[in-house]
């Protein structure tokens, strides 16, 4: 037996390099990447409109022969491999040891003087179309010779004099020059305006004191050349920044800086219902959040493993636009100078190690909101002071970078440099910004809320006075006018009874959108219950079939009857738990429970309780209802009071399945306080997650859910007690969560109504 040994064509291996660099700007920012792990201070890229010749340098380490000949001249191979850490403590990009590629992506032939401090220069030379002349990899060679050559003789066609000027200053013993002939695509001024912008989103504007990127044609200047933007300029409303440590510590600072009061500022922290901390934090002191990453992702505790590592980044909030009644409301800061950025270095985008991961954050393109901010923000397009409503930014007004490194191995970067592998911690990372984000847009609305109520306050008093003082002028007025005026007068004002027909009409169409609505909240619980309940309506389907069909196979089979009636008992104990179901969902729908009535709510609320006592006997929870020996009645949509328990058991039940309890009980207690109508509500279940814990109210908000699959994407949909929340308040009622911060299991709940036997 002979052992035959793997060889590899030539032209293979240059369709390696291709697959990797496919594009013209893709192998120049490989190229620059390799400047950046090289140490250099300073990169610069020359295009020679005259001779069509680009060249590309560095004043990084350089390299020696026998780095050539080991690593440079070996495909796959790269020493940054075990040692990715320069000597000047930069984390290098590099480590698949075909990035040299990229030189073959922009010419046919290549000369590179390199120059190291240990050995002097060395000129390397290579025509890459003889990889496909060559049948085997070993056949192709590059030619490798020792010189006494400087750079500035390298770069002695070069007639840039600002480029000259600054090889001359900042190239000495050490660095790295390509010159590339035979160019395989057409440079022109698009093309170089294009690769700009892209250089100006390869490294992160934080870079700039530390490694400048130059970008030169014949005429260019060195400030015309200068790619790396400086930030001193750039204006935003908000800036958030977030650290998360390899043990899963976070931490998150939120500064405000939209609004300007100006002489107002006394006015509007008393006036508005600002905090002492408020105060400061309108004065440039951040908000401060620390947690775990499991606590911000999941809303829990137990989950506090890293898998991602150690990452950290800054997000900036930045409207482009102010309208001149927003700016009067909520005293927004001046923007008109602010759209050139935000169009130039948009987006949310990724840098590891430094260097732009792409396509995140990429203009024009589907992987500009990869964060998918777009789409939460049209699921609750709410304004930014609605009272009740979660107002979520949209995807074009978030820039910013997040920051990883080679050592985050659980975000490998795919295998064509376009993006990284969709991995589960790829997953918890976006969760995990997701959930950033939404600190901030709480802080905002909560900022903006208040500011609108003082000036709803404020213009009320405004338009009260406007109006007496018009009042006023006129009652003046009327007494210098005639007869026959004051006649002319009255005929042009409506007549009362026409005013109070168009009243009347505009009120029947309130109460109409109100009923709309109404419907569609019981609707959507409705919907909430069902999805709860979707995967055992599906096993209870399934087994009602199993048991028709074996009671049909014992009767056809003239088997023991008893095996028949057994079945059939079965199937109507499933088919009982579907009534029951029905009853709890469609038939809460019905159009006599759609009708305001005065309901007995002793009456009423023992009944939904049976009626979920036998949904939910199978999962061996316990509804206990305590009711009141008095009867308690109360003008409602019975509709209504459906929806309110419903959502609430249905969290019970999600809350039991979350973690095993050996007891699973939800109590209910309906008593009478003067005149006012409580209904208690408590679980022995888990309780509220310590995220909300601190802050129980944020339940009531819309989307608020710590329902998250594995990787932290959320799959509640944080609606059931918003919902309760609108029908309470509906009937001017209140809801106190406040024993859930000291409780230490179980959830609770007590709603508080005014008792009206009105009928409406």
């Amino acid at each position: 037996m002979s052992k035959v040994s793997f060889n590899v064509d030539a032209y293979t291996a240059r369709l390696i390099g291709r697959e990797n660099v496919a594009k013209l700007n893709g192998a120049i920012l490989e190229l620059v990447k390799n400047t950046y792990d090289a140490d250099a201070s300073v990169c610069f890229i020359y295009f020679d409109e005259n001779k069509q010749e680009v060249y590309i340098g560095d004043n990084g380490c350089g390299m020696t022969r026998e780095i050539i000949r080991t690593n440079w001249m070996t495909i796959g191979r790269s020493s940054k491999k075990e040692h990715y850490v320069s000597q000047k403590g930069r984390v290098q990009t590099g480590a698949k040891g075909i990035g040299r590629f990229a030189l073959d992506r922009i010419a046919d032939q290549c000369i590179m003087l390199t120059i190291s401090s240990s050995e002097g220069g060395c000129i390397w030379k290579v025509d890459w179309r003889d990889f496909e002349k060559e049948s085997e990899i070993t056949d192709v060679s590059a030619d490798l010779s020792s010189t006494d050559s400087s750079f500035m003789d390298f770069i002695s066609e070069i007639r840039n004099e600002d480029l000259r000027e600054l090889i001359r200053g900042k190239f000495d013993r050490h660095g790295t020059v390509f010159r590339l002939s035979d160019l395989r695509d057409e440079w022109n001024a698009t093309g170089i305006n294009d690769l700009k912008k892209e250089l100006n989103s390869l490294i992160p504007f934080e870079m700039s004191g530390v490694f400048s990127l130059y970008l030169f044609d014949n005429a260019s200047s060195l400030y015309d050349a200068t790619v790396l933007h400086d930030n001193e300029a750039f204006s935003y409303d908000y800036k958030i920044h977030f650290e998360v440590d390899d043990s899963g510590r976070s931490y998150v600072l939120i500064w405000r800086n939209e609004f300007d009061f100006g002489d107002k500022f006394e006015y509007i922290m008393e006036n508005a219902g600002f905090s002492h901390d408020d105060r400061e934090h309108f004065d440039g002191k951040p908000i401060e959040n620390t947690s775990t990453l499991s606590e911000i992702i999941f809303r829990q505790r137990d989950k506090i493993e890293n898998p991602i590592g150690r990452f950290h980044g800054t997000l900036y909030f930045a409207k482009l636009s102010v309208p001149q009644k927003d700016k009067k409301v909520f005293y927004y800061k001046d923007v008109s100078a602010r759209k050139e950025f935000r169009d130039a270095f948009g987006g949310i985008k990724i840098y590891r190690d430094q260097f732009r991961v792409r396509p995140y954050g990429d203009a024009n393109s589907s992987n500009y909101d990869w964060l998918q901010l777009a789409a939460r923000q049209s699921s609750s397009p709410a304004a930014v002071s609605h009272p009740d409503g979660a107002w979520r930014v949209r995807a074009n007004q978030m820039l910013g970078s997040v920051f990883i490194s080679r050592t985050n191995i659980a975000l490998p970067d795919q295998a064509n440099r376009e993006g990284i592998v969709e991995t589960k911690e790829f997953g918890l990372l976006k969760s995990f910004l997701g959930s950033v984000i939404q600190l901030f847009e709480r802080d905002r609305q909560y900022v903006c809320r208040k500011l609108a109520e003082l000036y709803k306050e404020d213009n009320l008093t405004e338009q009260i006075i406007q109006e007496i003082a018009e009042k006023a002028k006129w009652a003046d007025r009327r007494t210098s006018l005639s007869t026959n005026q004051n006649l002319a007068h009255a005929a042009d004002s409506v007549a009362a009874s026409d005013a109070q027909l168009v009243i009347e009409s505009k009120e029947a169409e309130i109460r109409n959108l109100e009923d709309e609505n109404r419907l569609l909240r019981v609707l959507a619980t409705t919907g909430i219950v069902t999805n709860a309940y979707i995967h055992e309506f599906s096993t209870q389907t399934h087994r009602l079939k199993m048991y028709i069909d074996g009671a049909q196979d014992a009767i056809e089979d003239e088997l023991d009857p008893s095996e028949a009636l057994s079945d059939l008992k079965k199937a109507k104990q499933v088919s009982e738990t579907f009534s029951s179901w029905f009853r709890v969902t469609i038939e809460s729908i019905r159009k006599d429970r759609r009708t305001r009535r005065i309901v007995d709510l002793n009456a009423a609320i023992r009944a939904l309780c049976l009626a979920w006592q036998e949904v939910v006997q199978e999962k061996k929870i316990k509804i206990q209802f305590d009711e009141p020996e008095e009867i308690i009645e109360f003008s409602c949509y019975p509709y209504e009071l459906d929806l309110i328990i419903s959502n609430l058991i249905t969290n019970s039940i999600a809350a039991f399945t979350t973690q095993k309890c050996e007891e699973k009980t939800i109590y209910l207690r309906l008593h009478k306080a003067q005149d006012m109508v409580c209904l208690s509500y408590a679980d022995n279940g888990p309780g509220l997650v310590s995220d909300y814990k601190q802050n129980p109210q944020r339940i009531l908000d819309p989307h608020e859910t710590n329902k998250r699959d594995e990787k932290g994407e959320m799959i509640g949909t944080g609606m059931g007690m918003w919902l309760i929340k609108q029908t309470v308040s509906e009937y001017t009622g209140s809801i106190d969560l406040s024993a859930n911060k000291t409780e230490v299991k179980g959830f609770h709940f007590v709603m508080t109504l005014p008792q009206n036997l009105k009928k409406g």
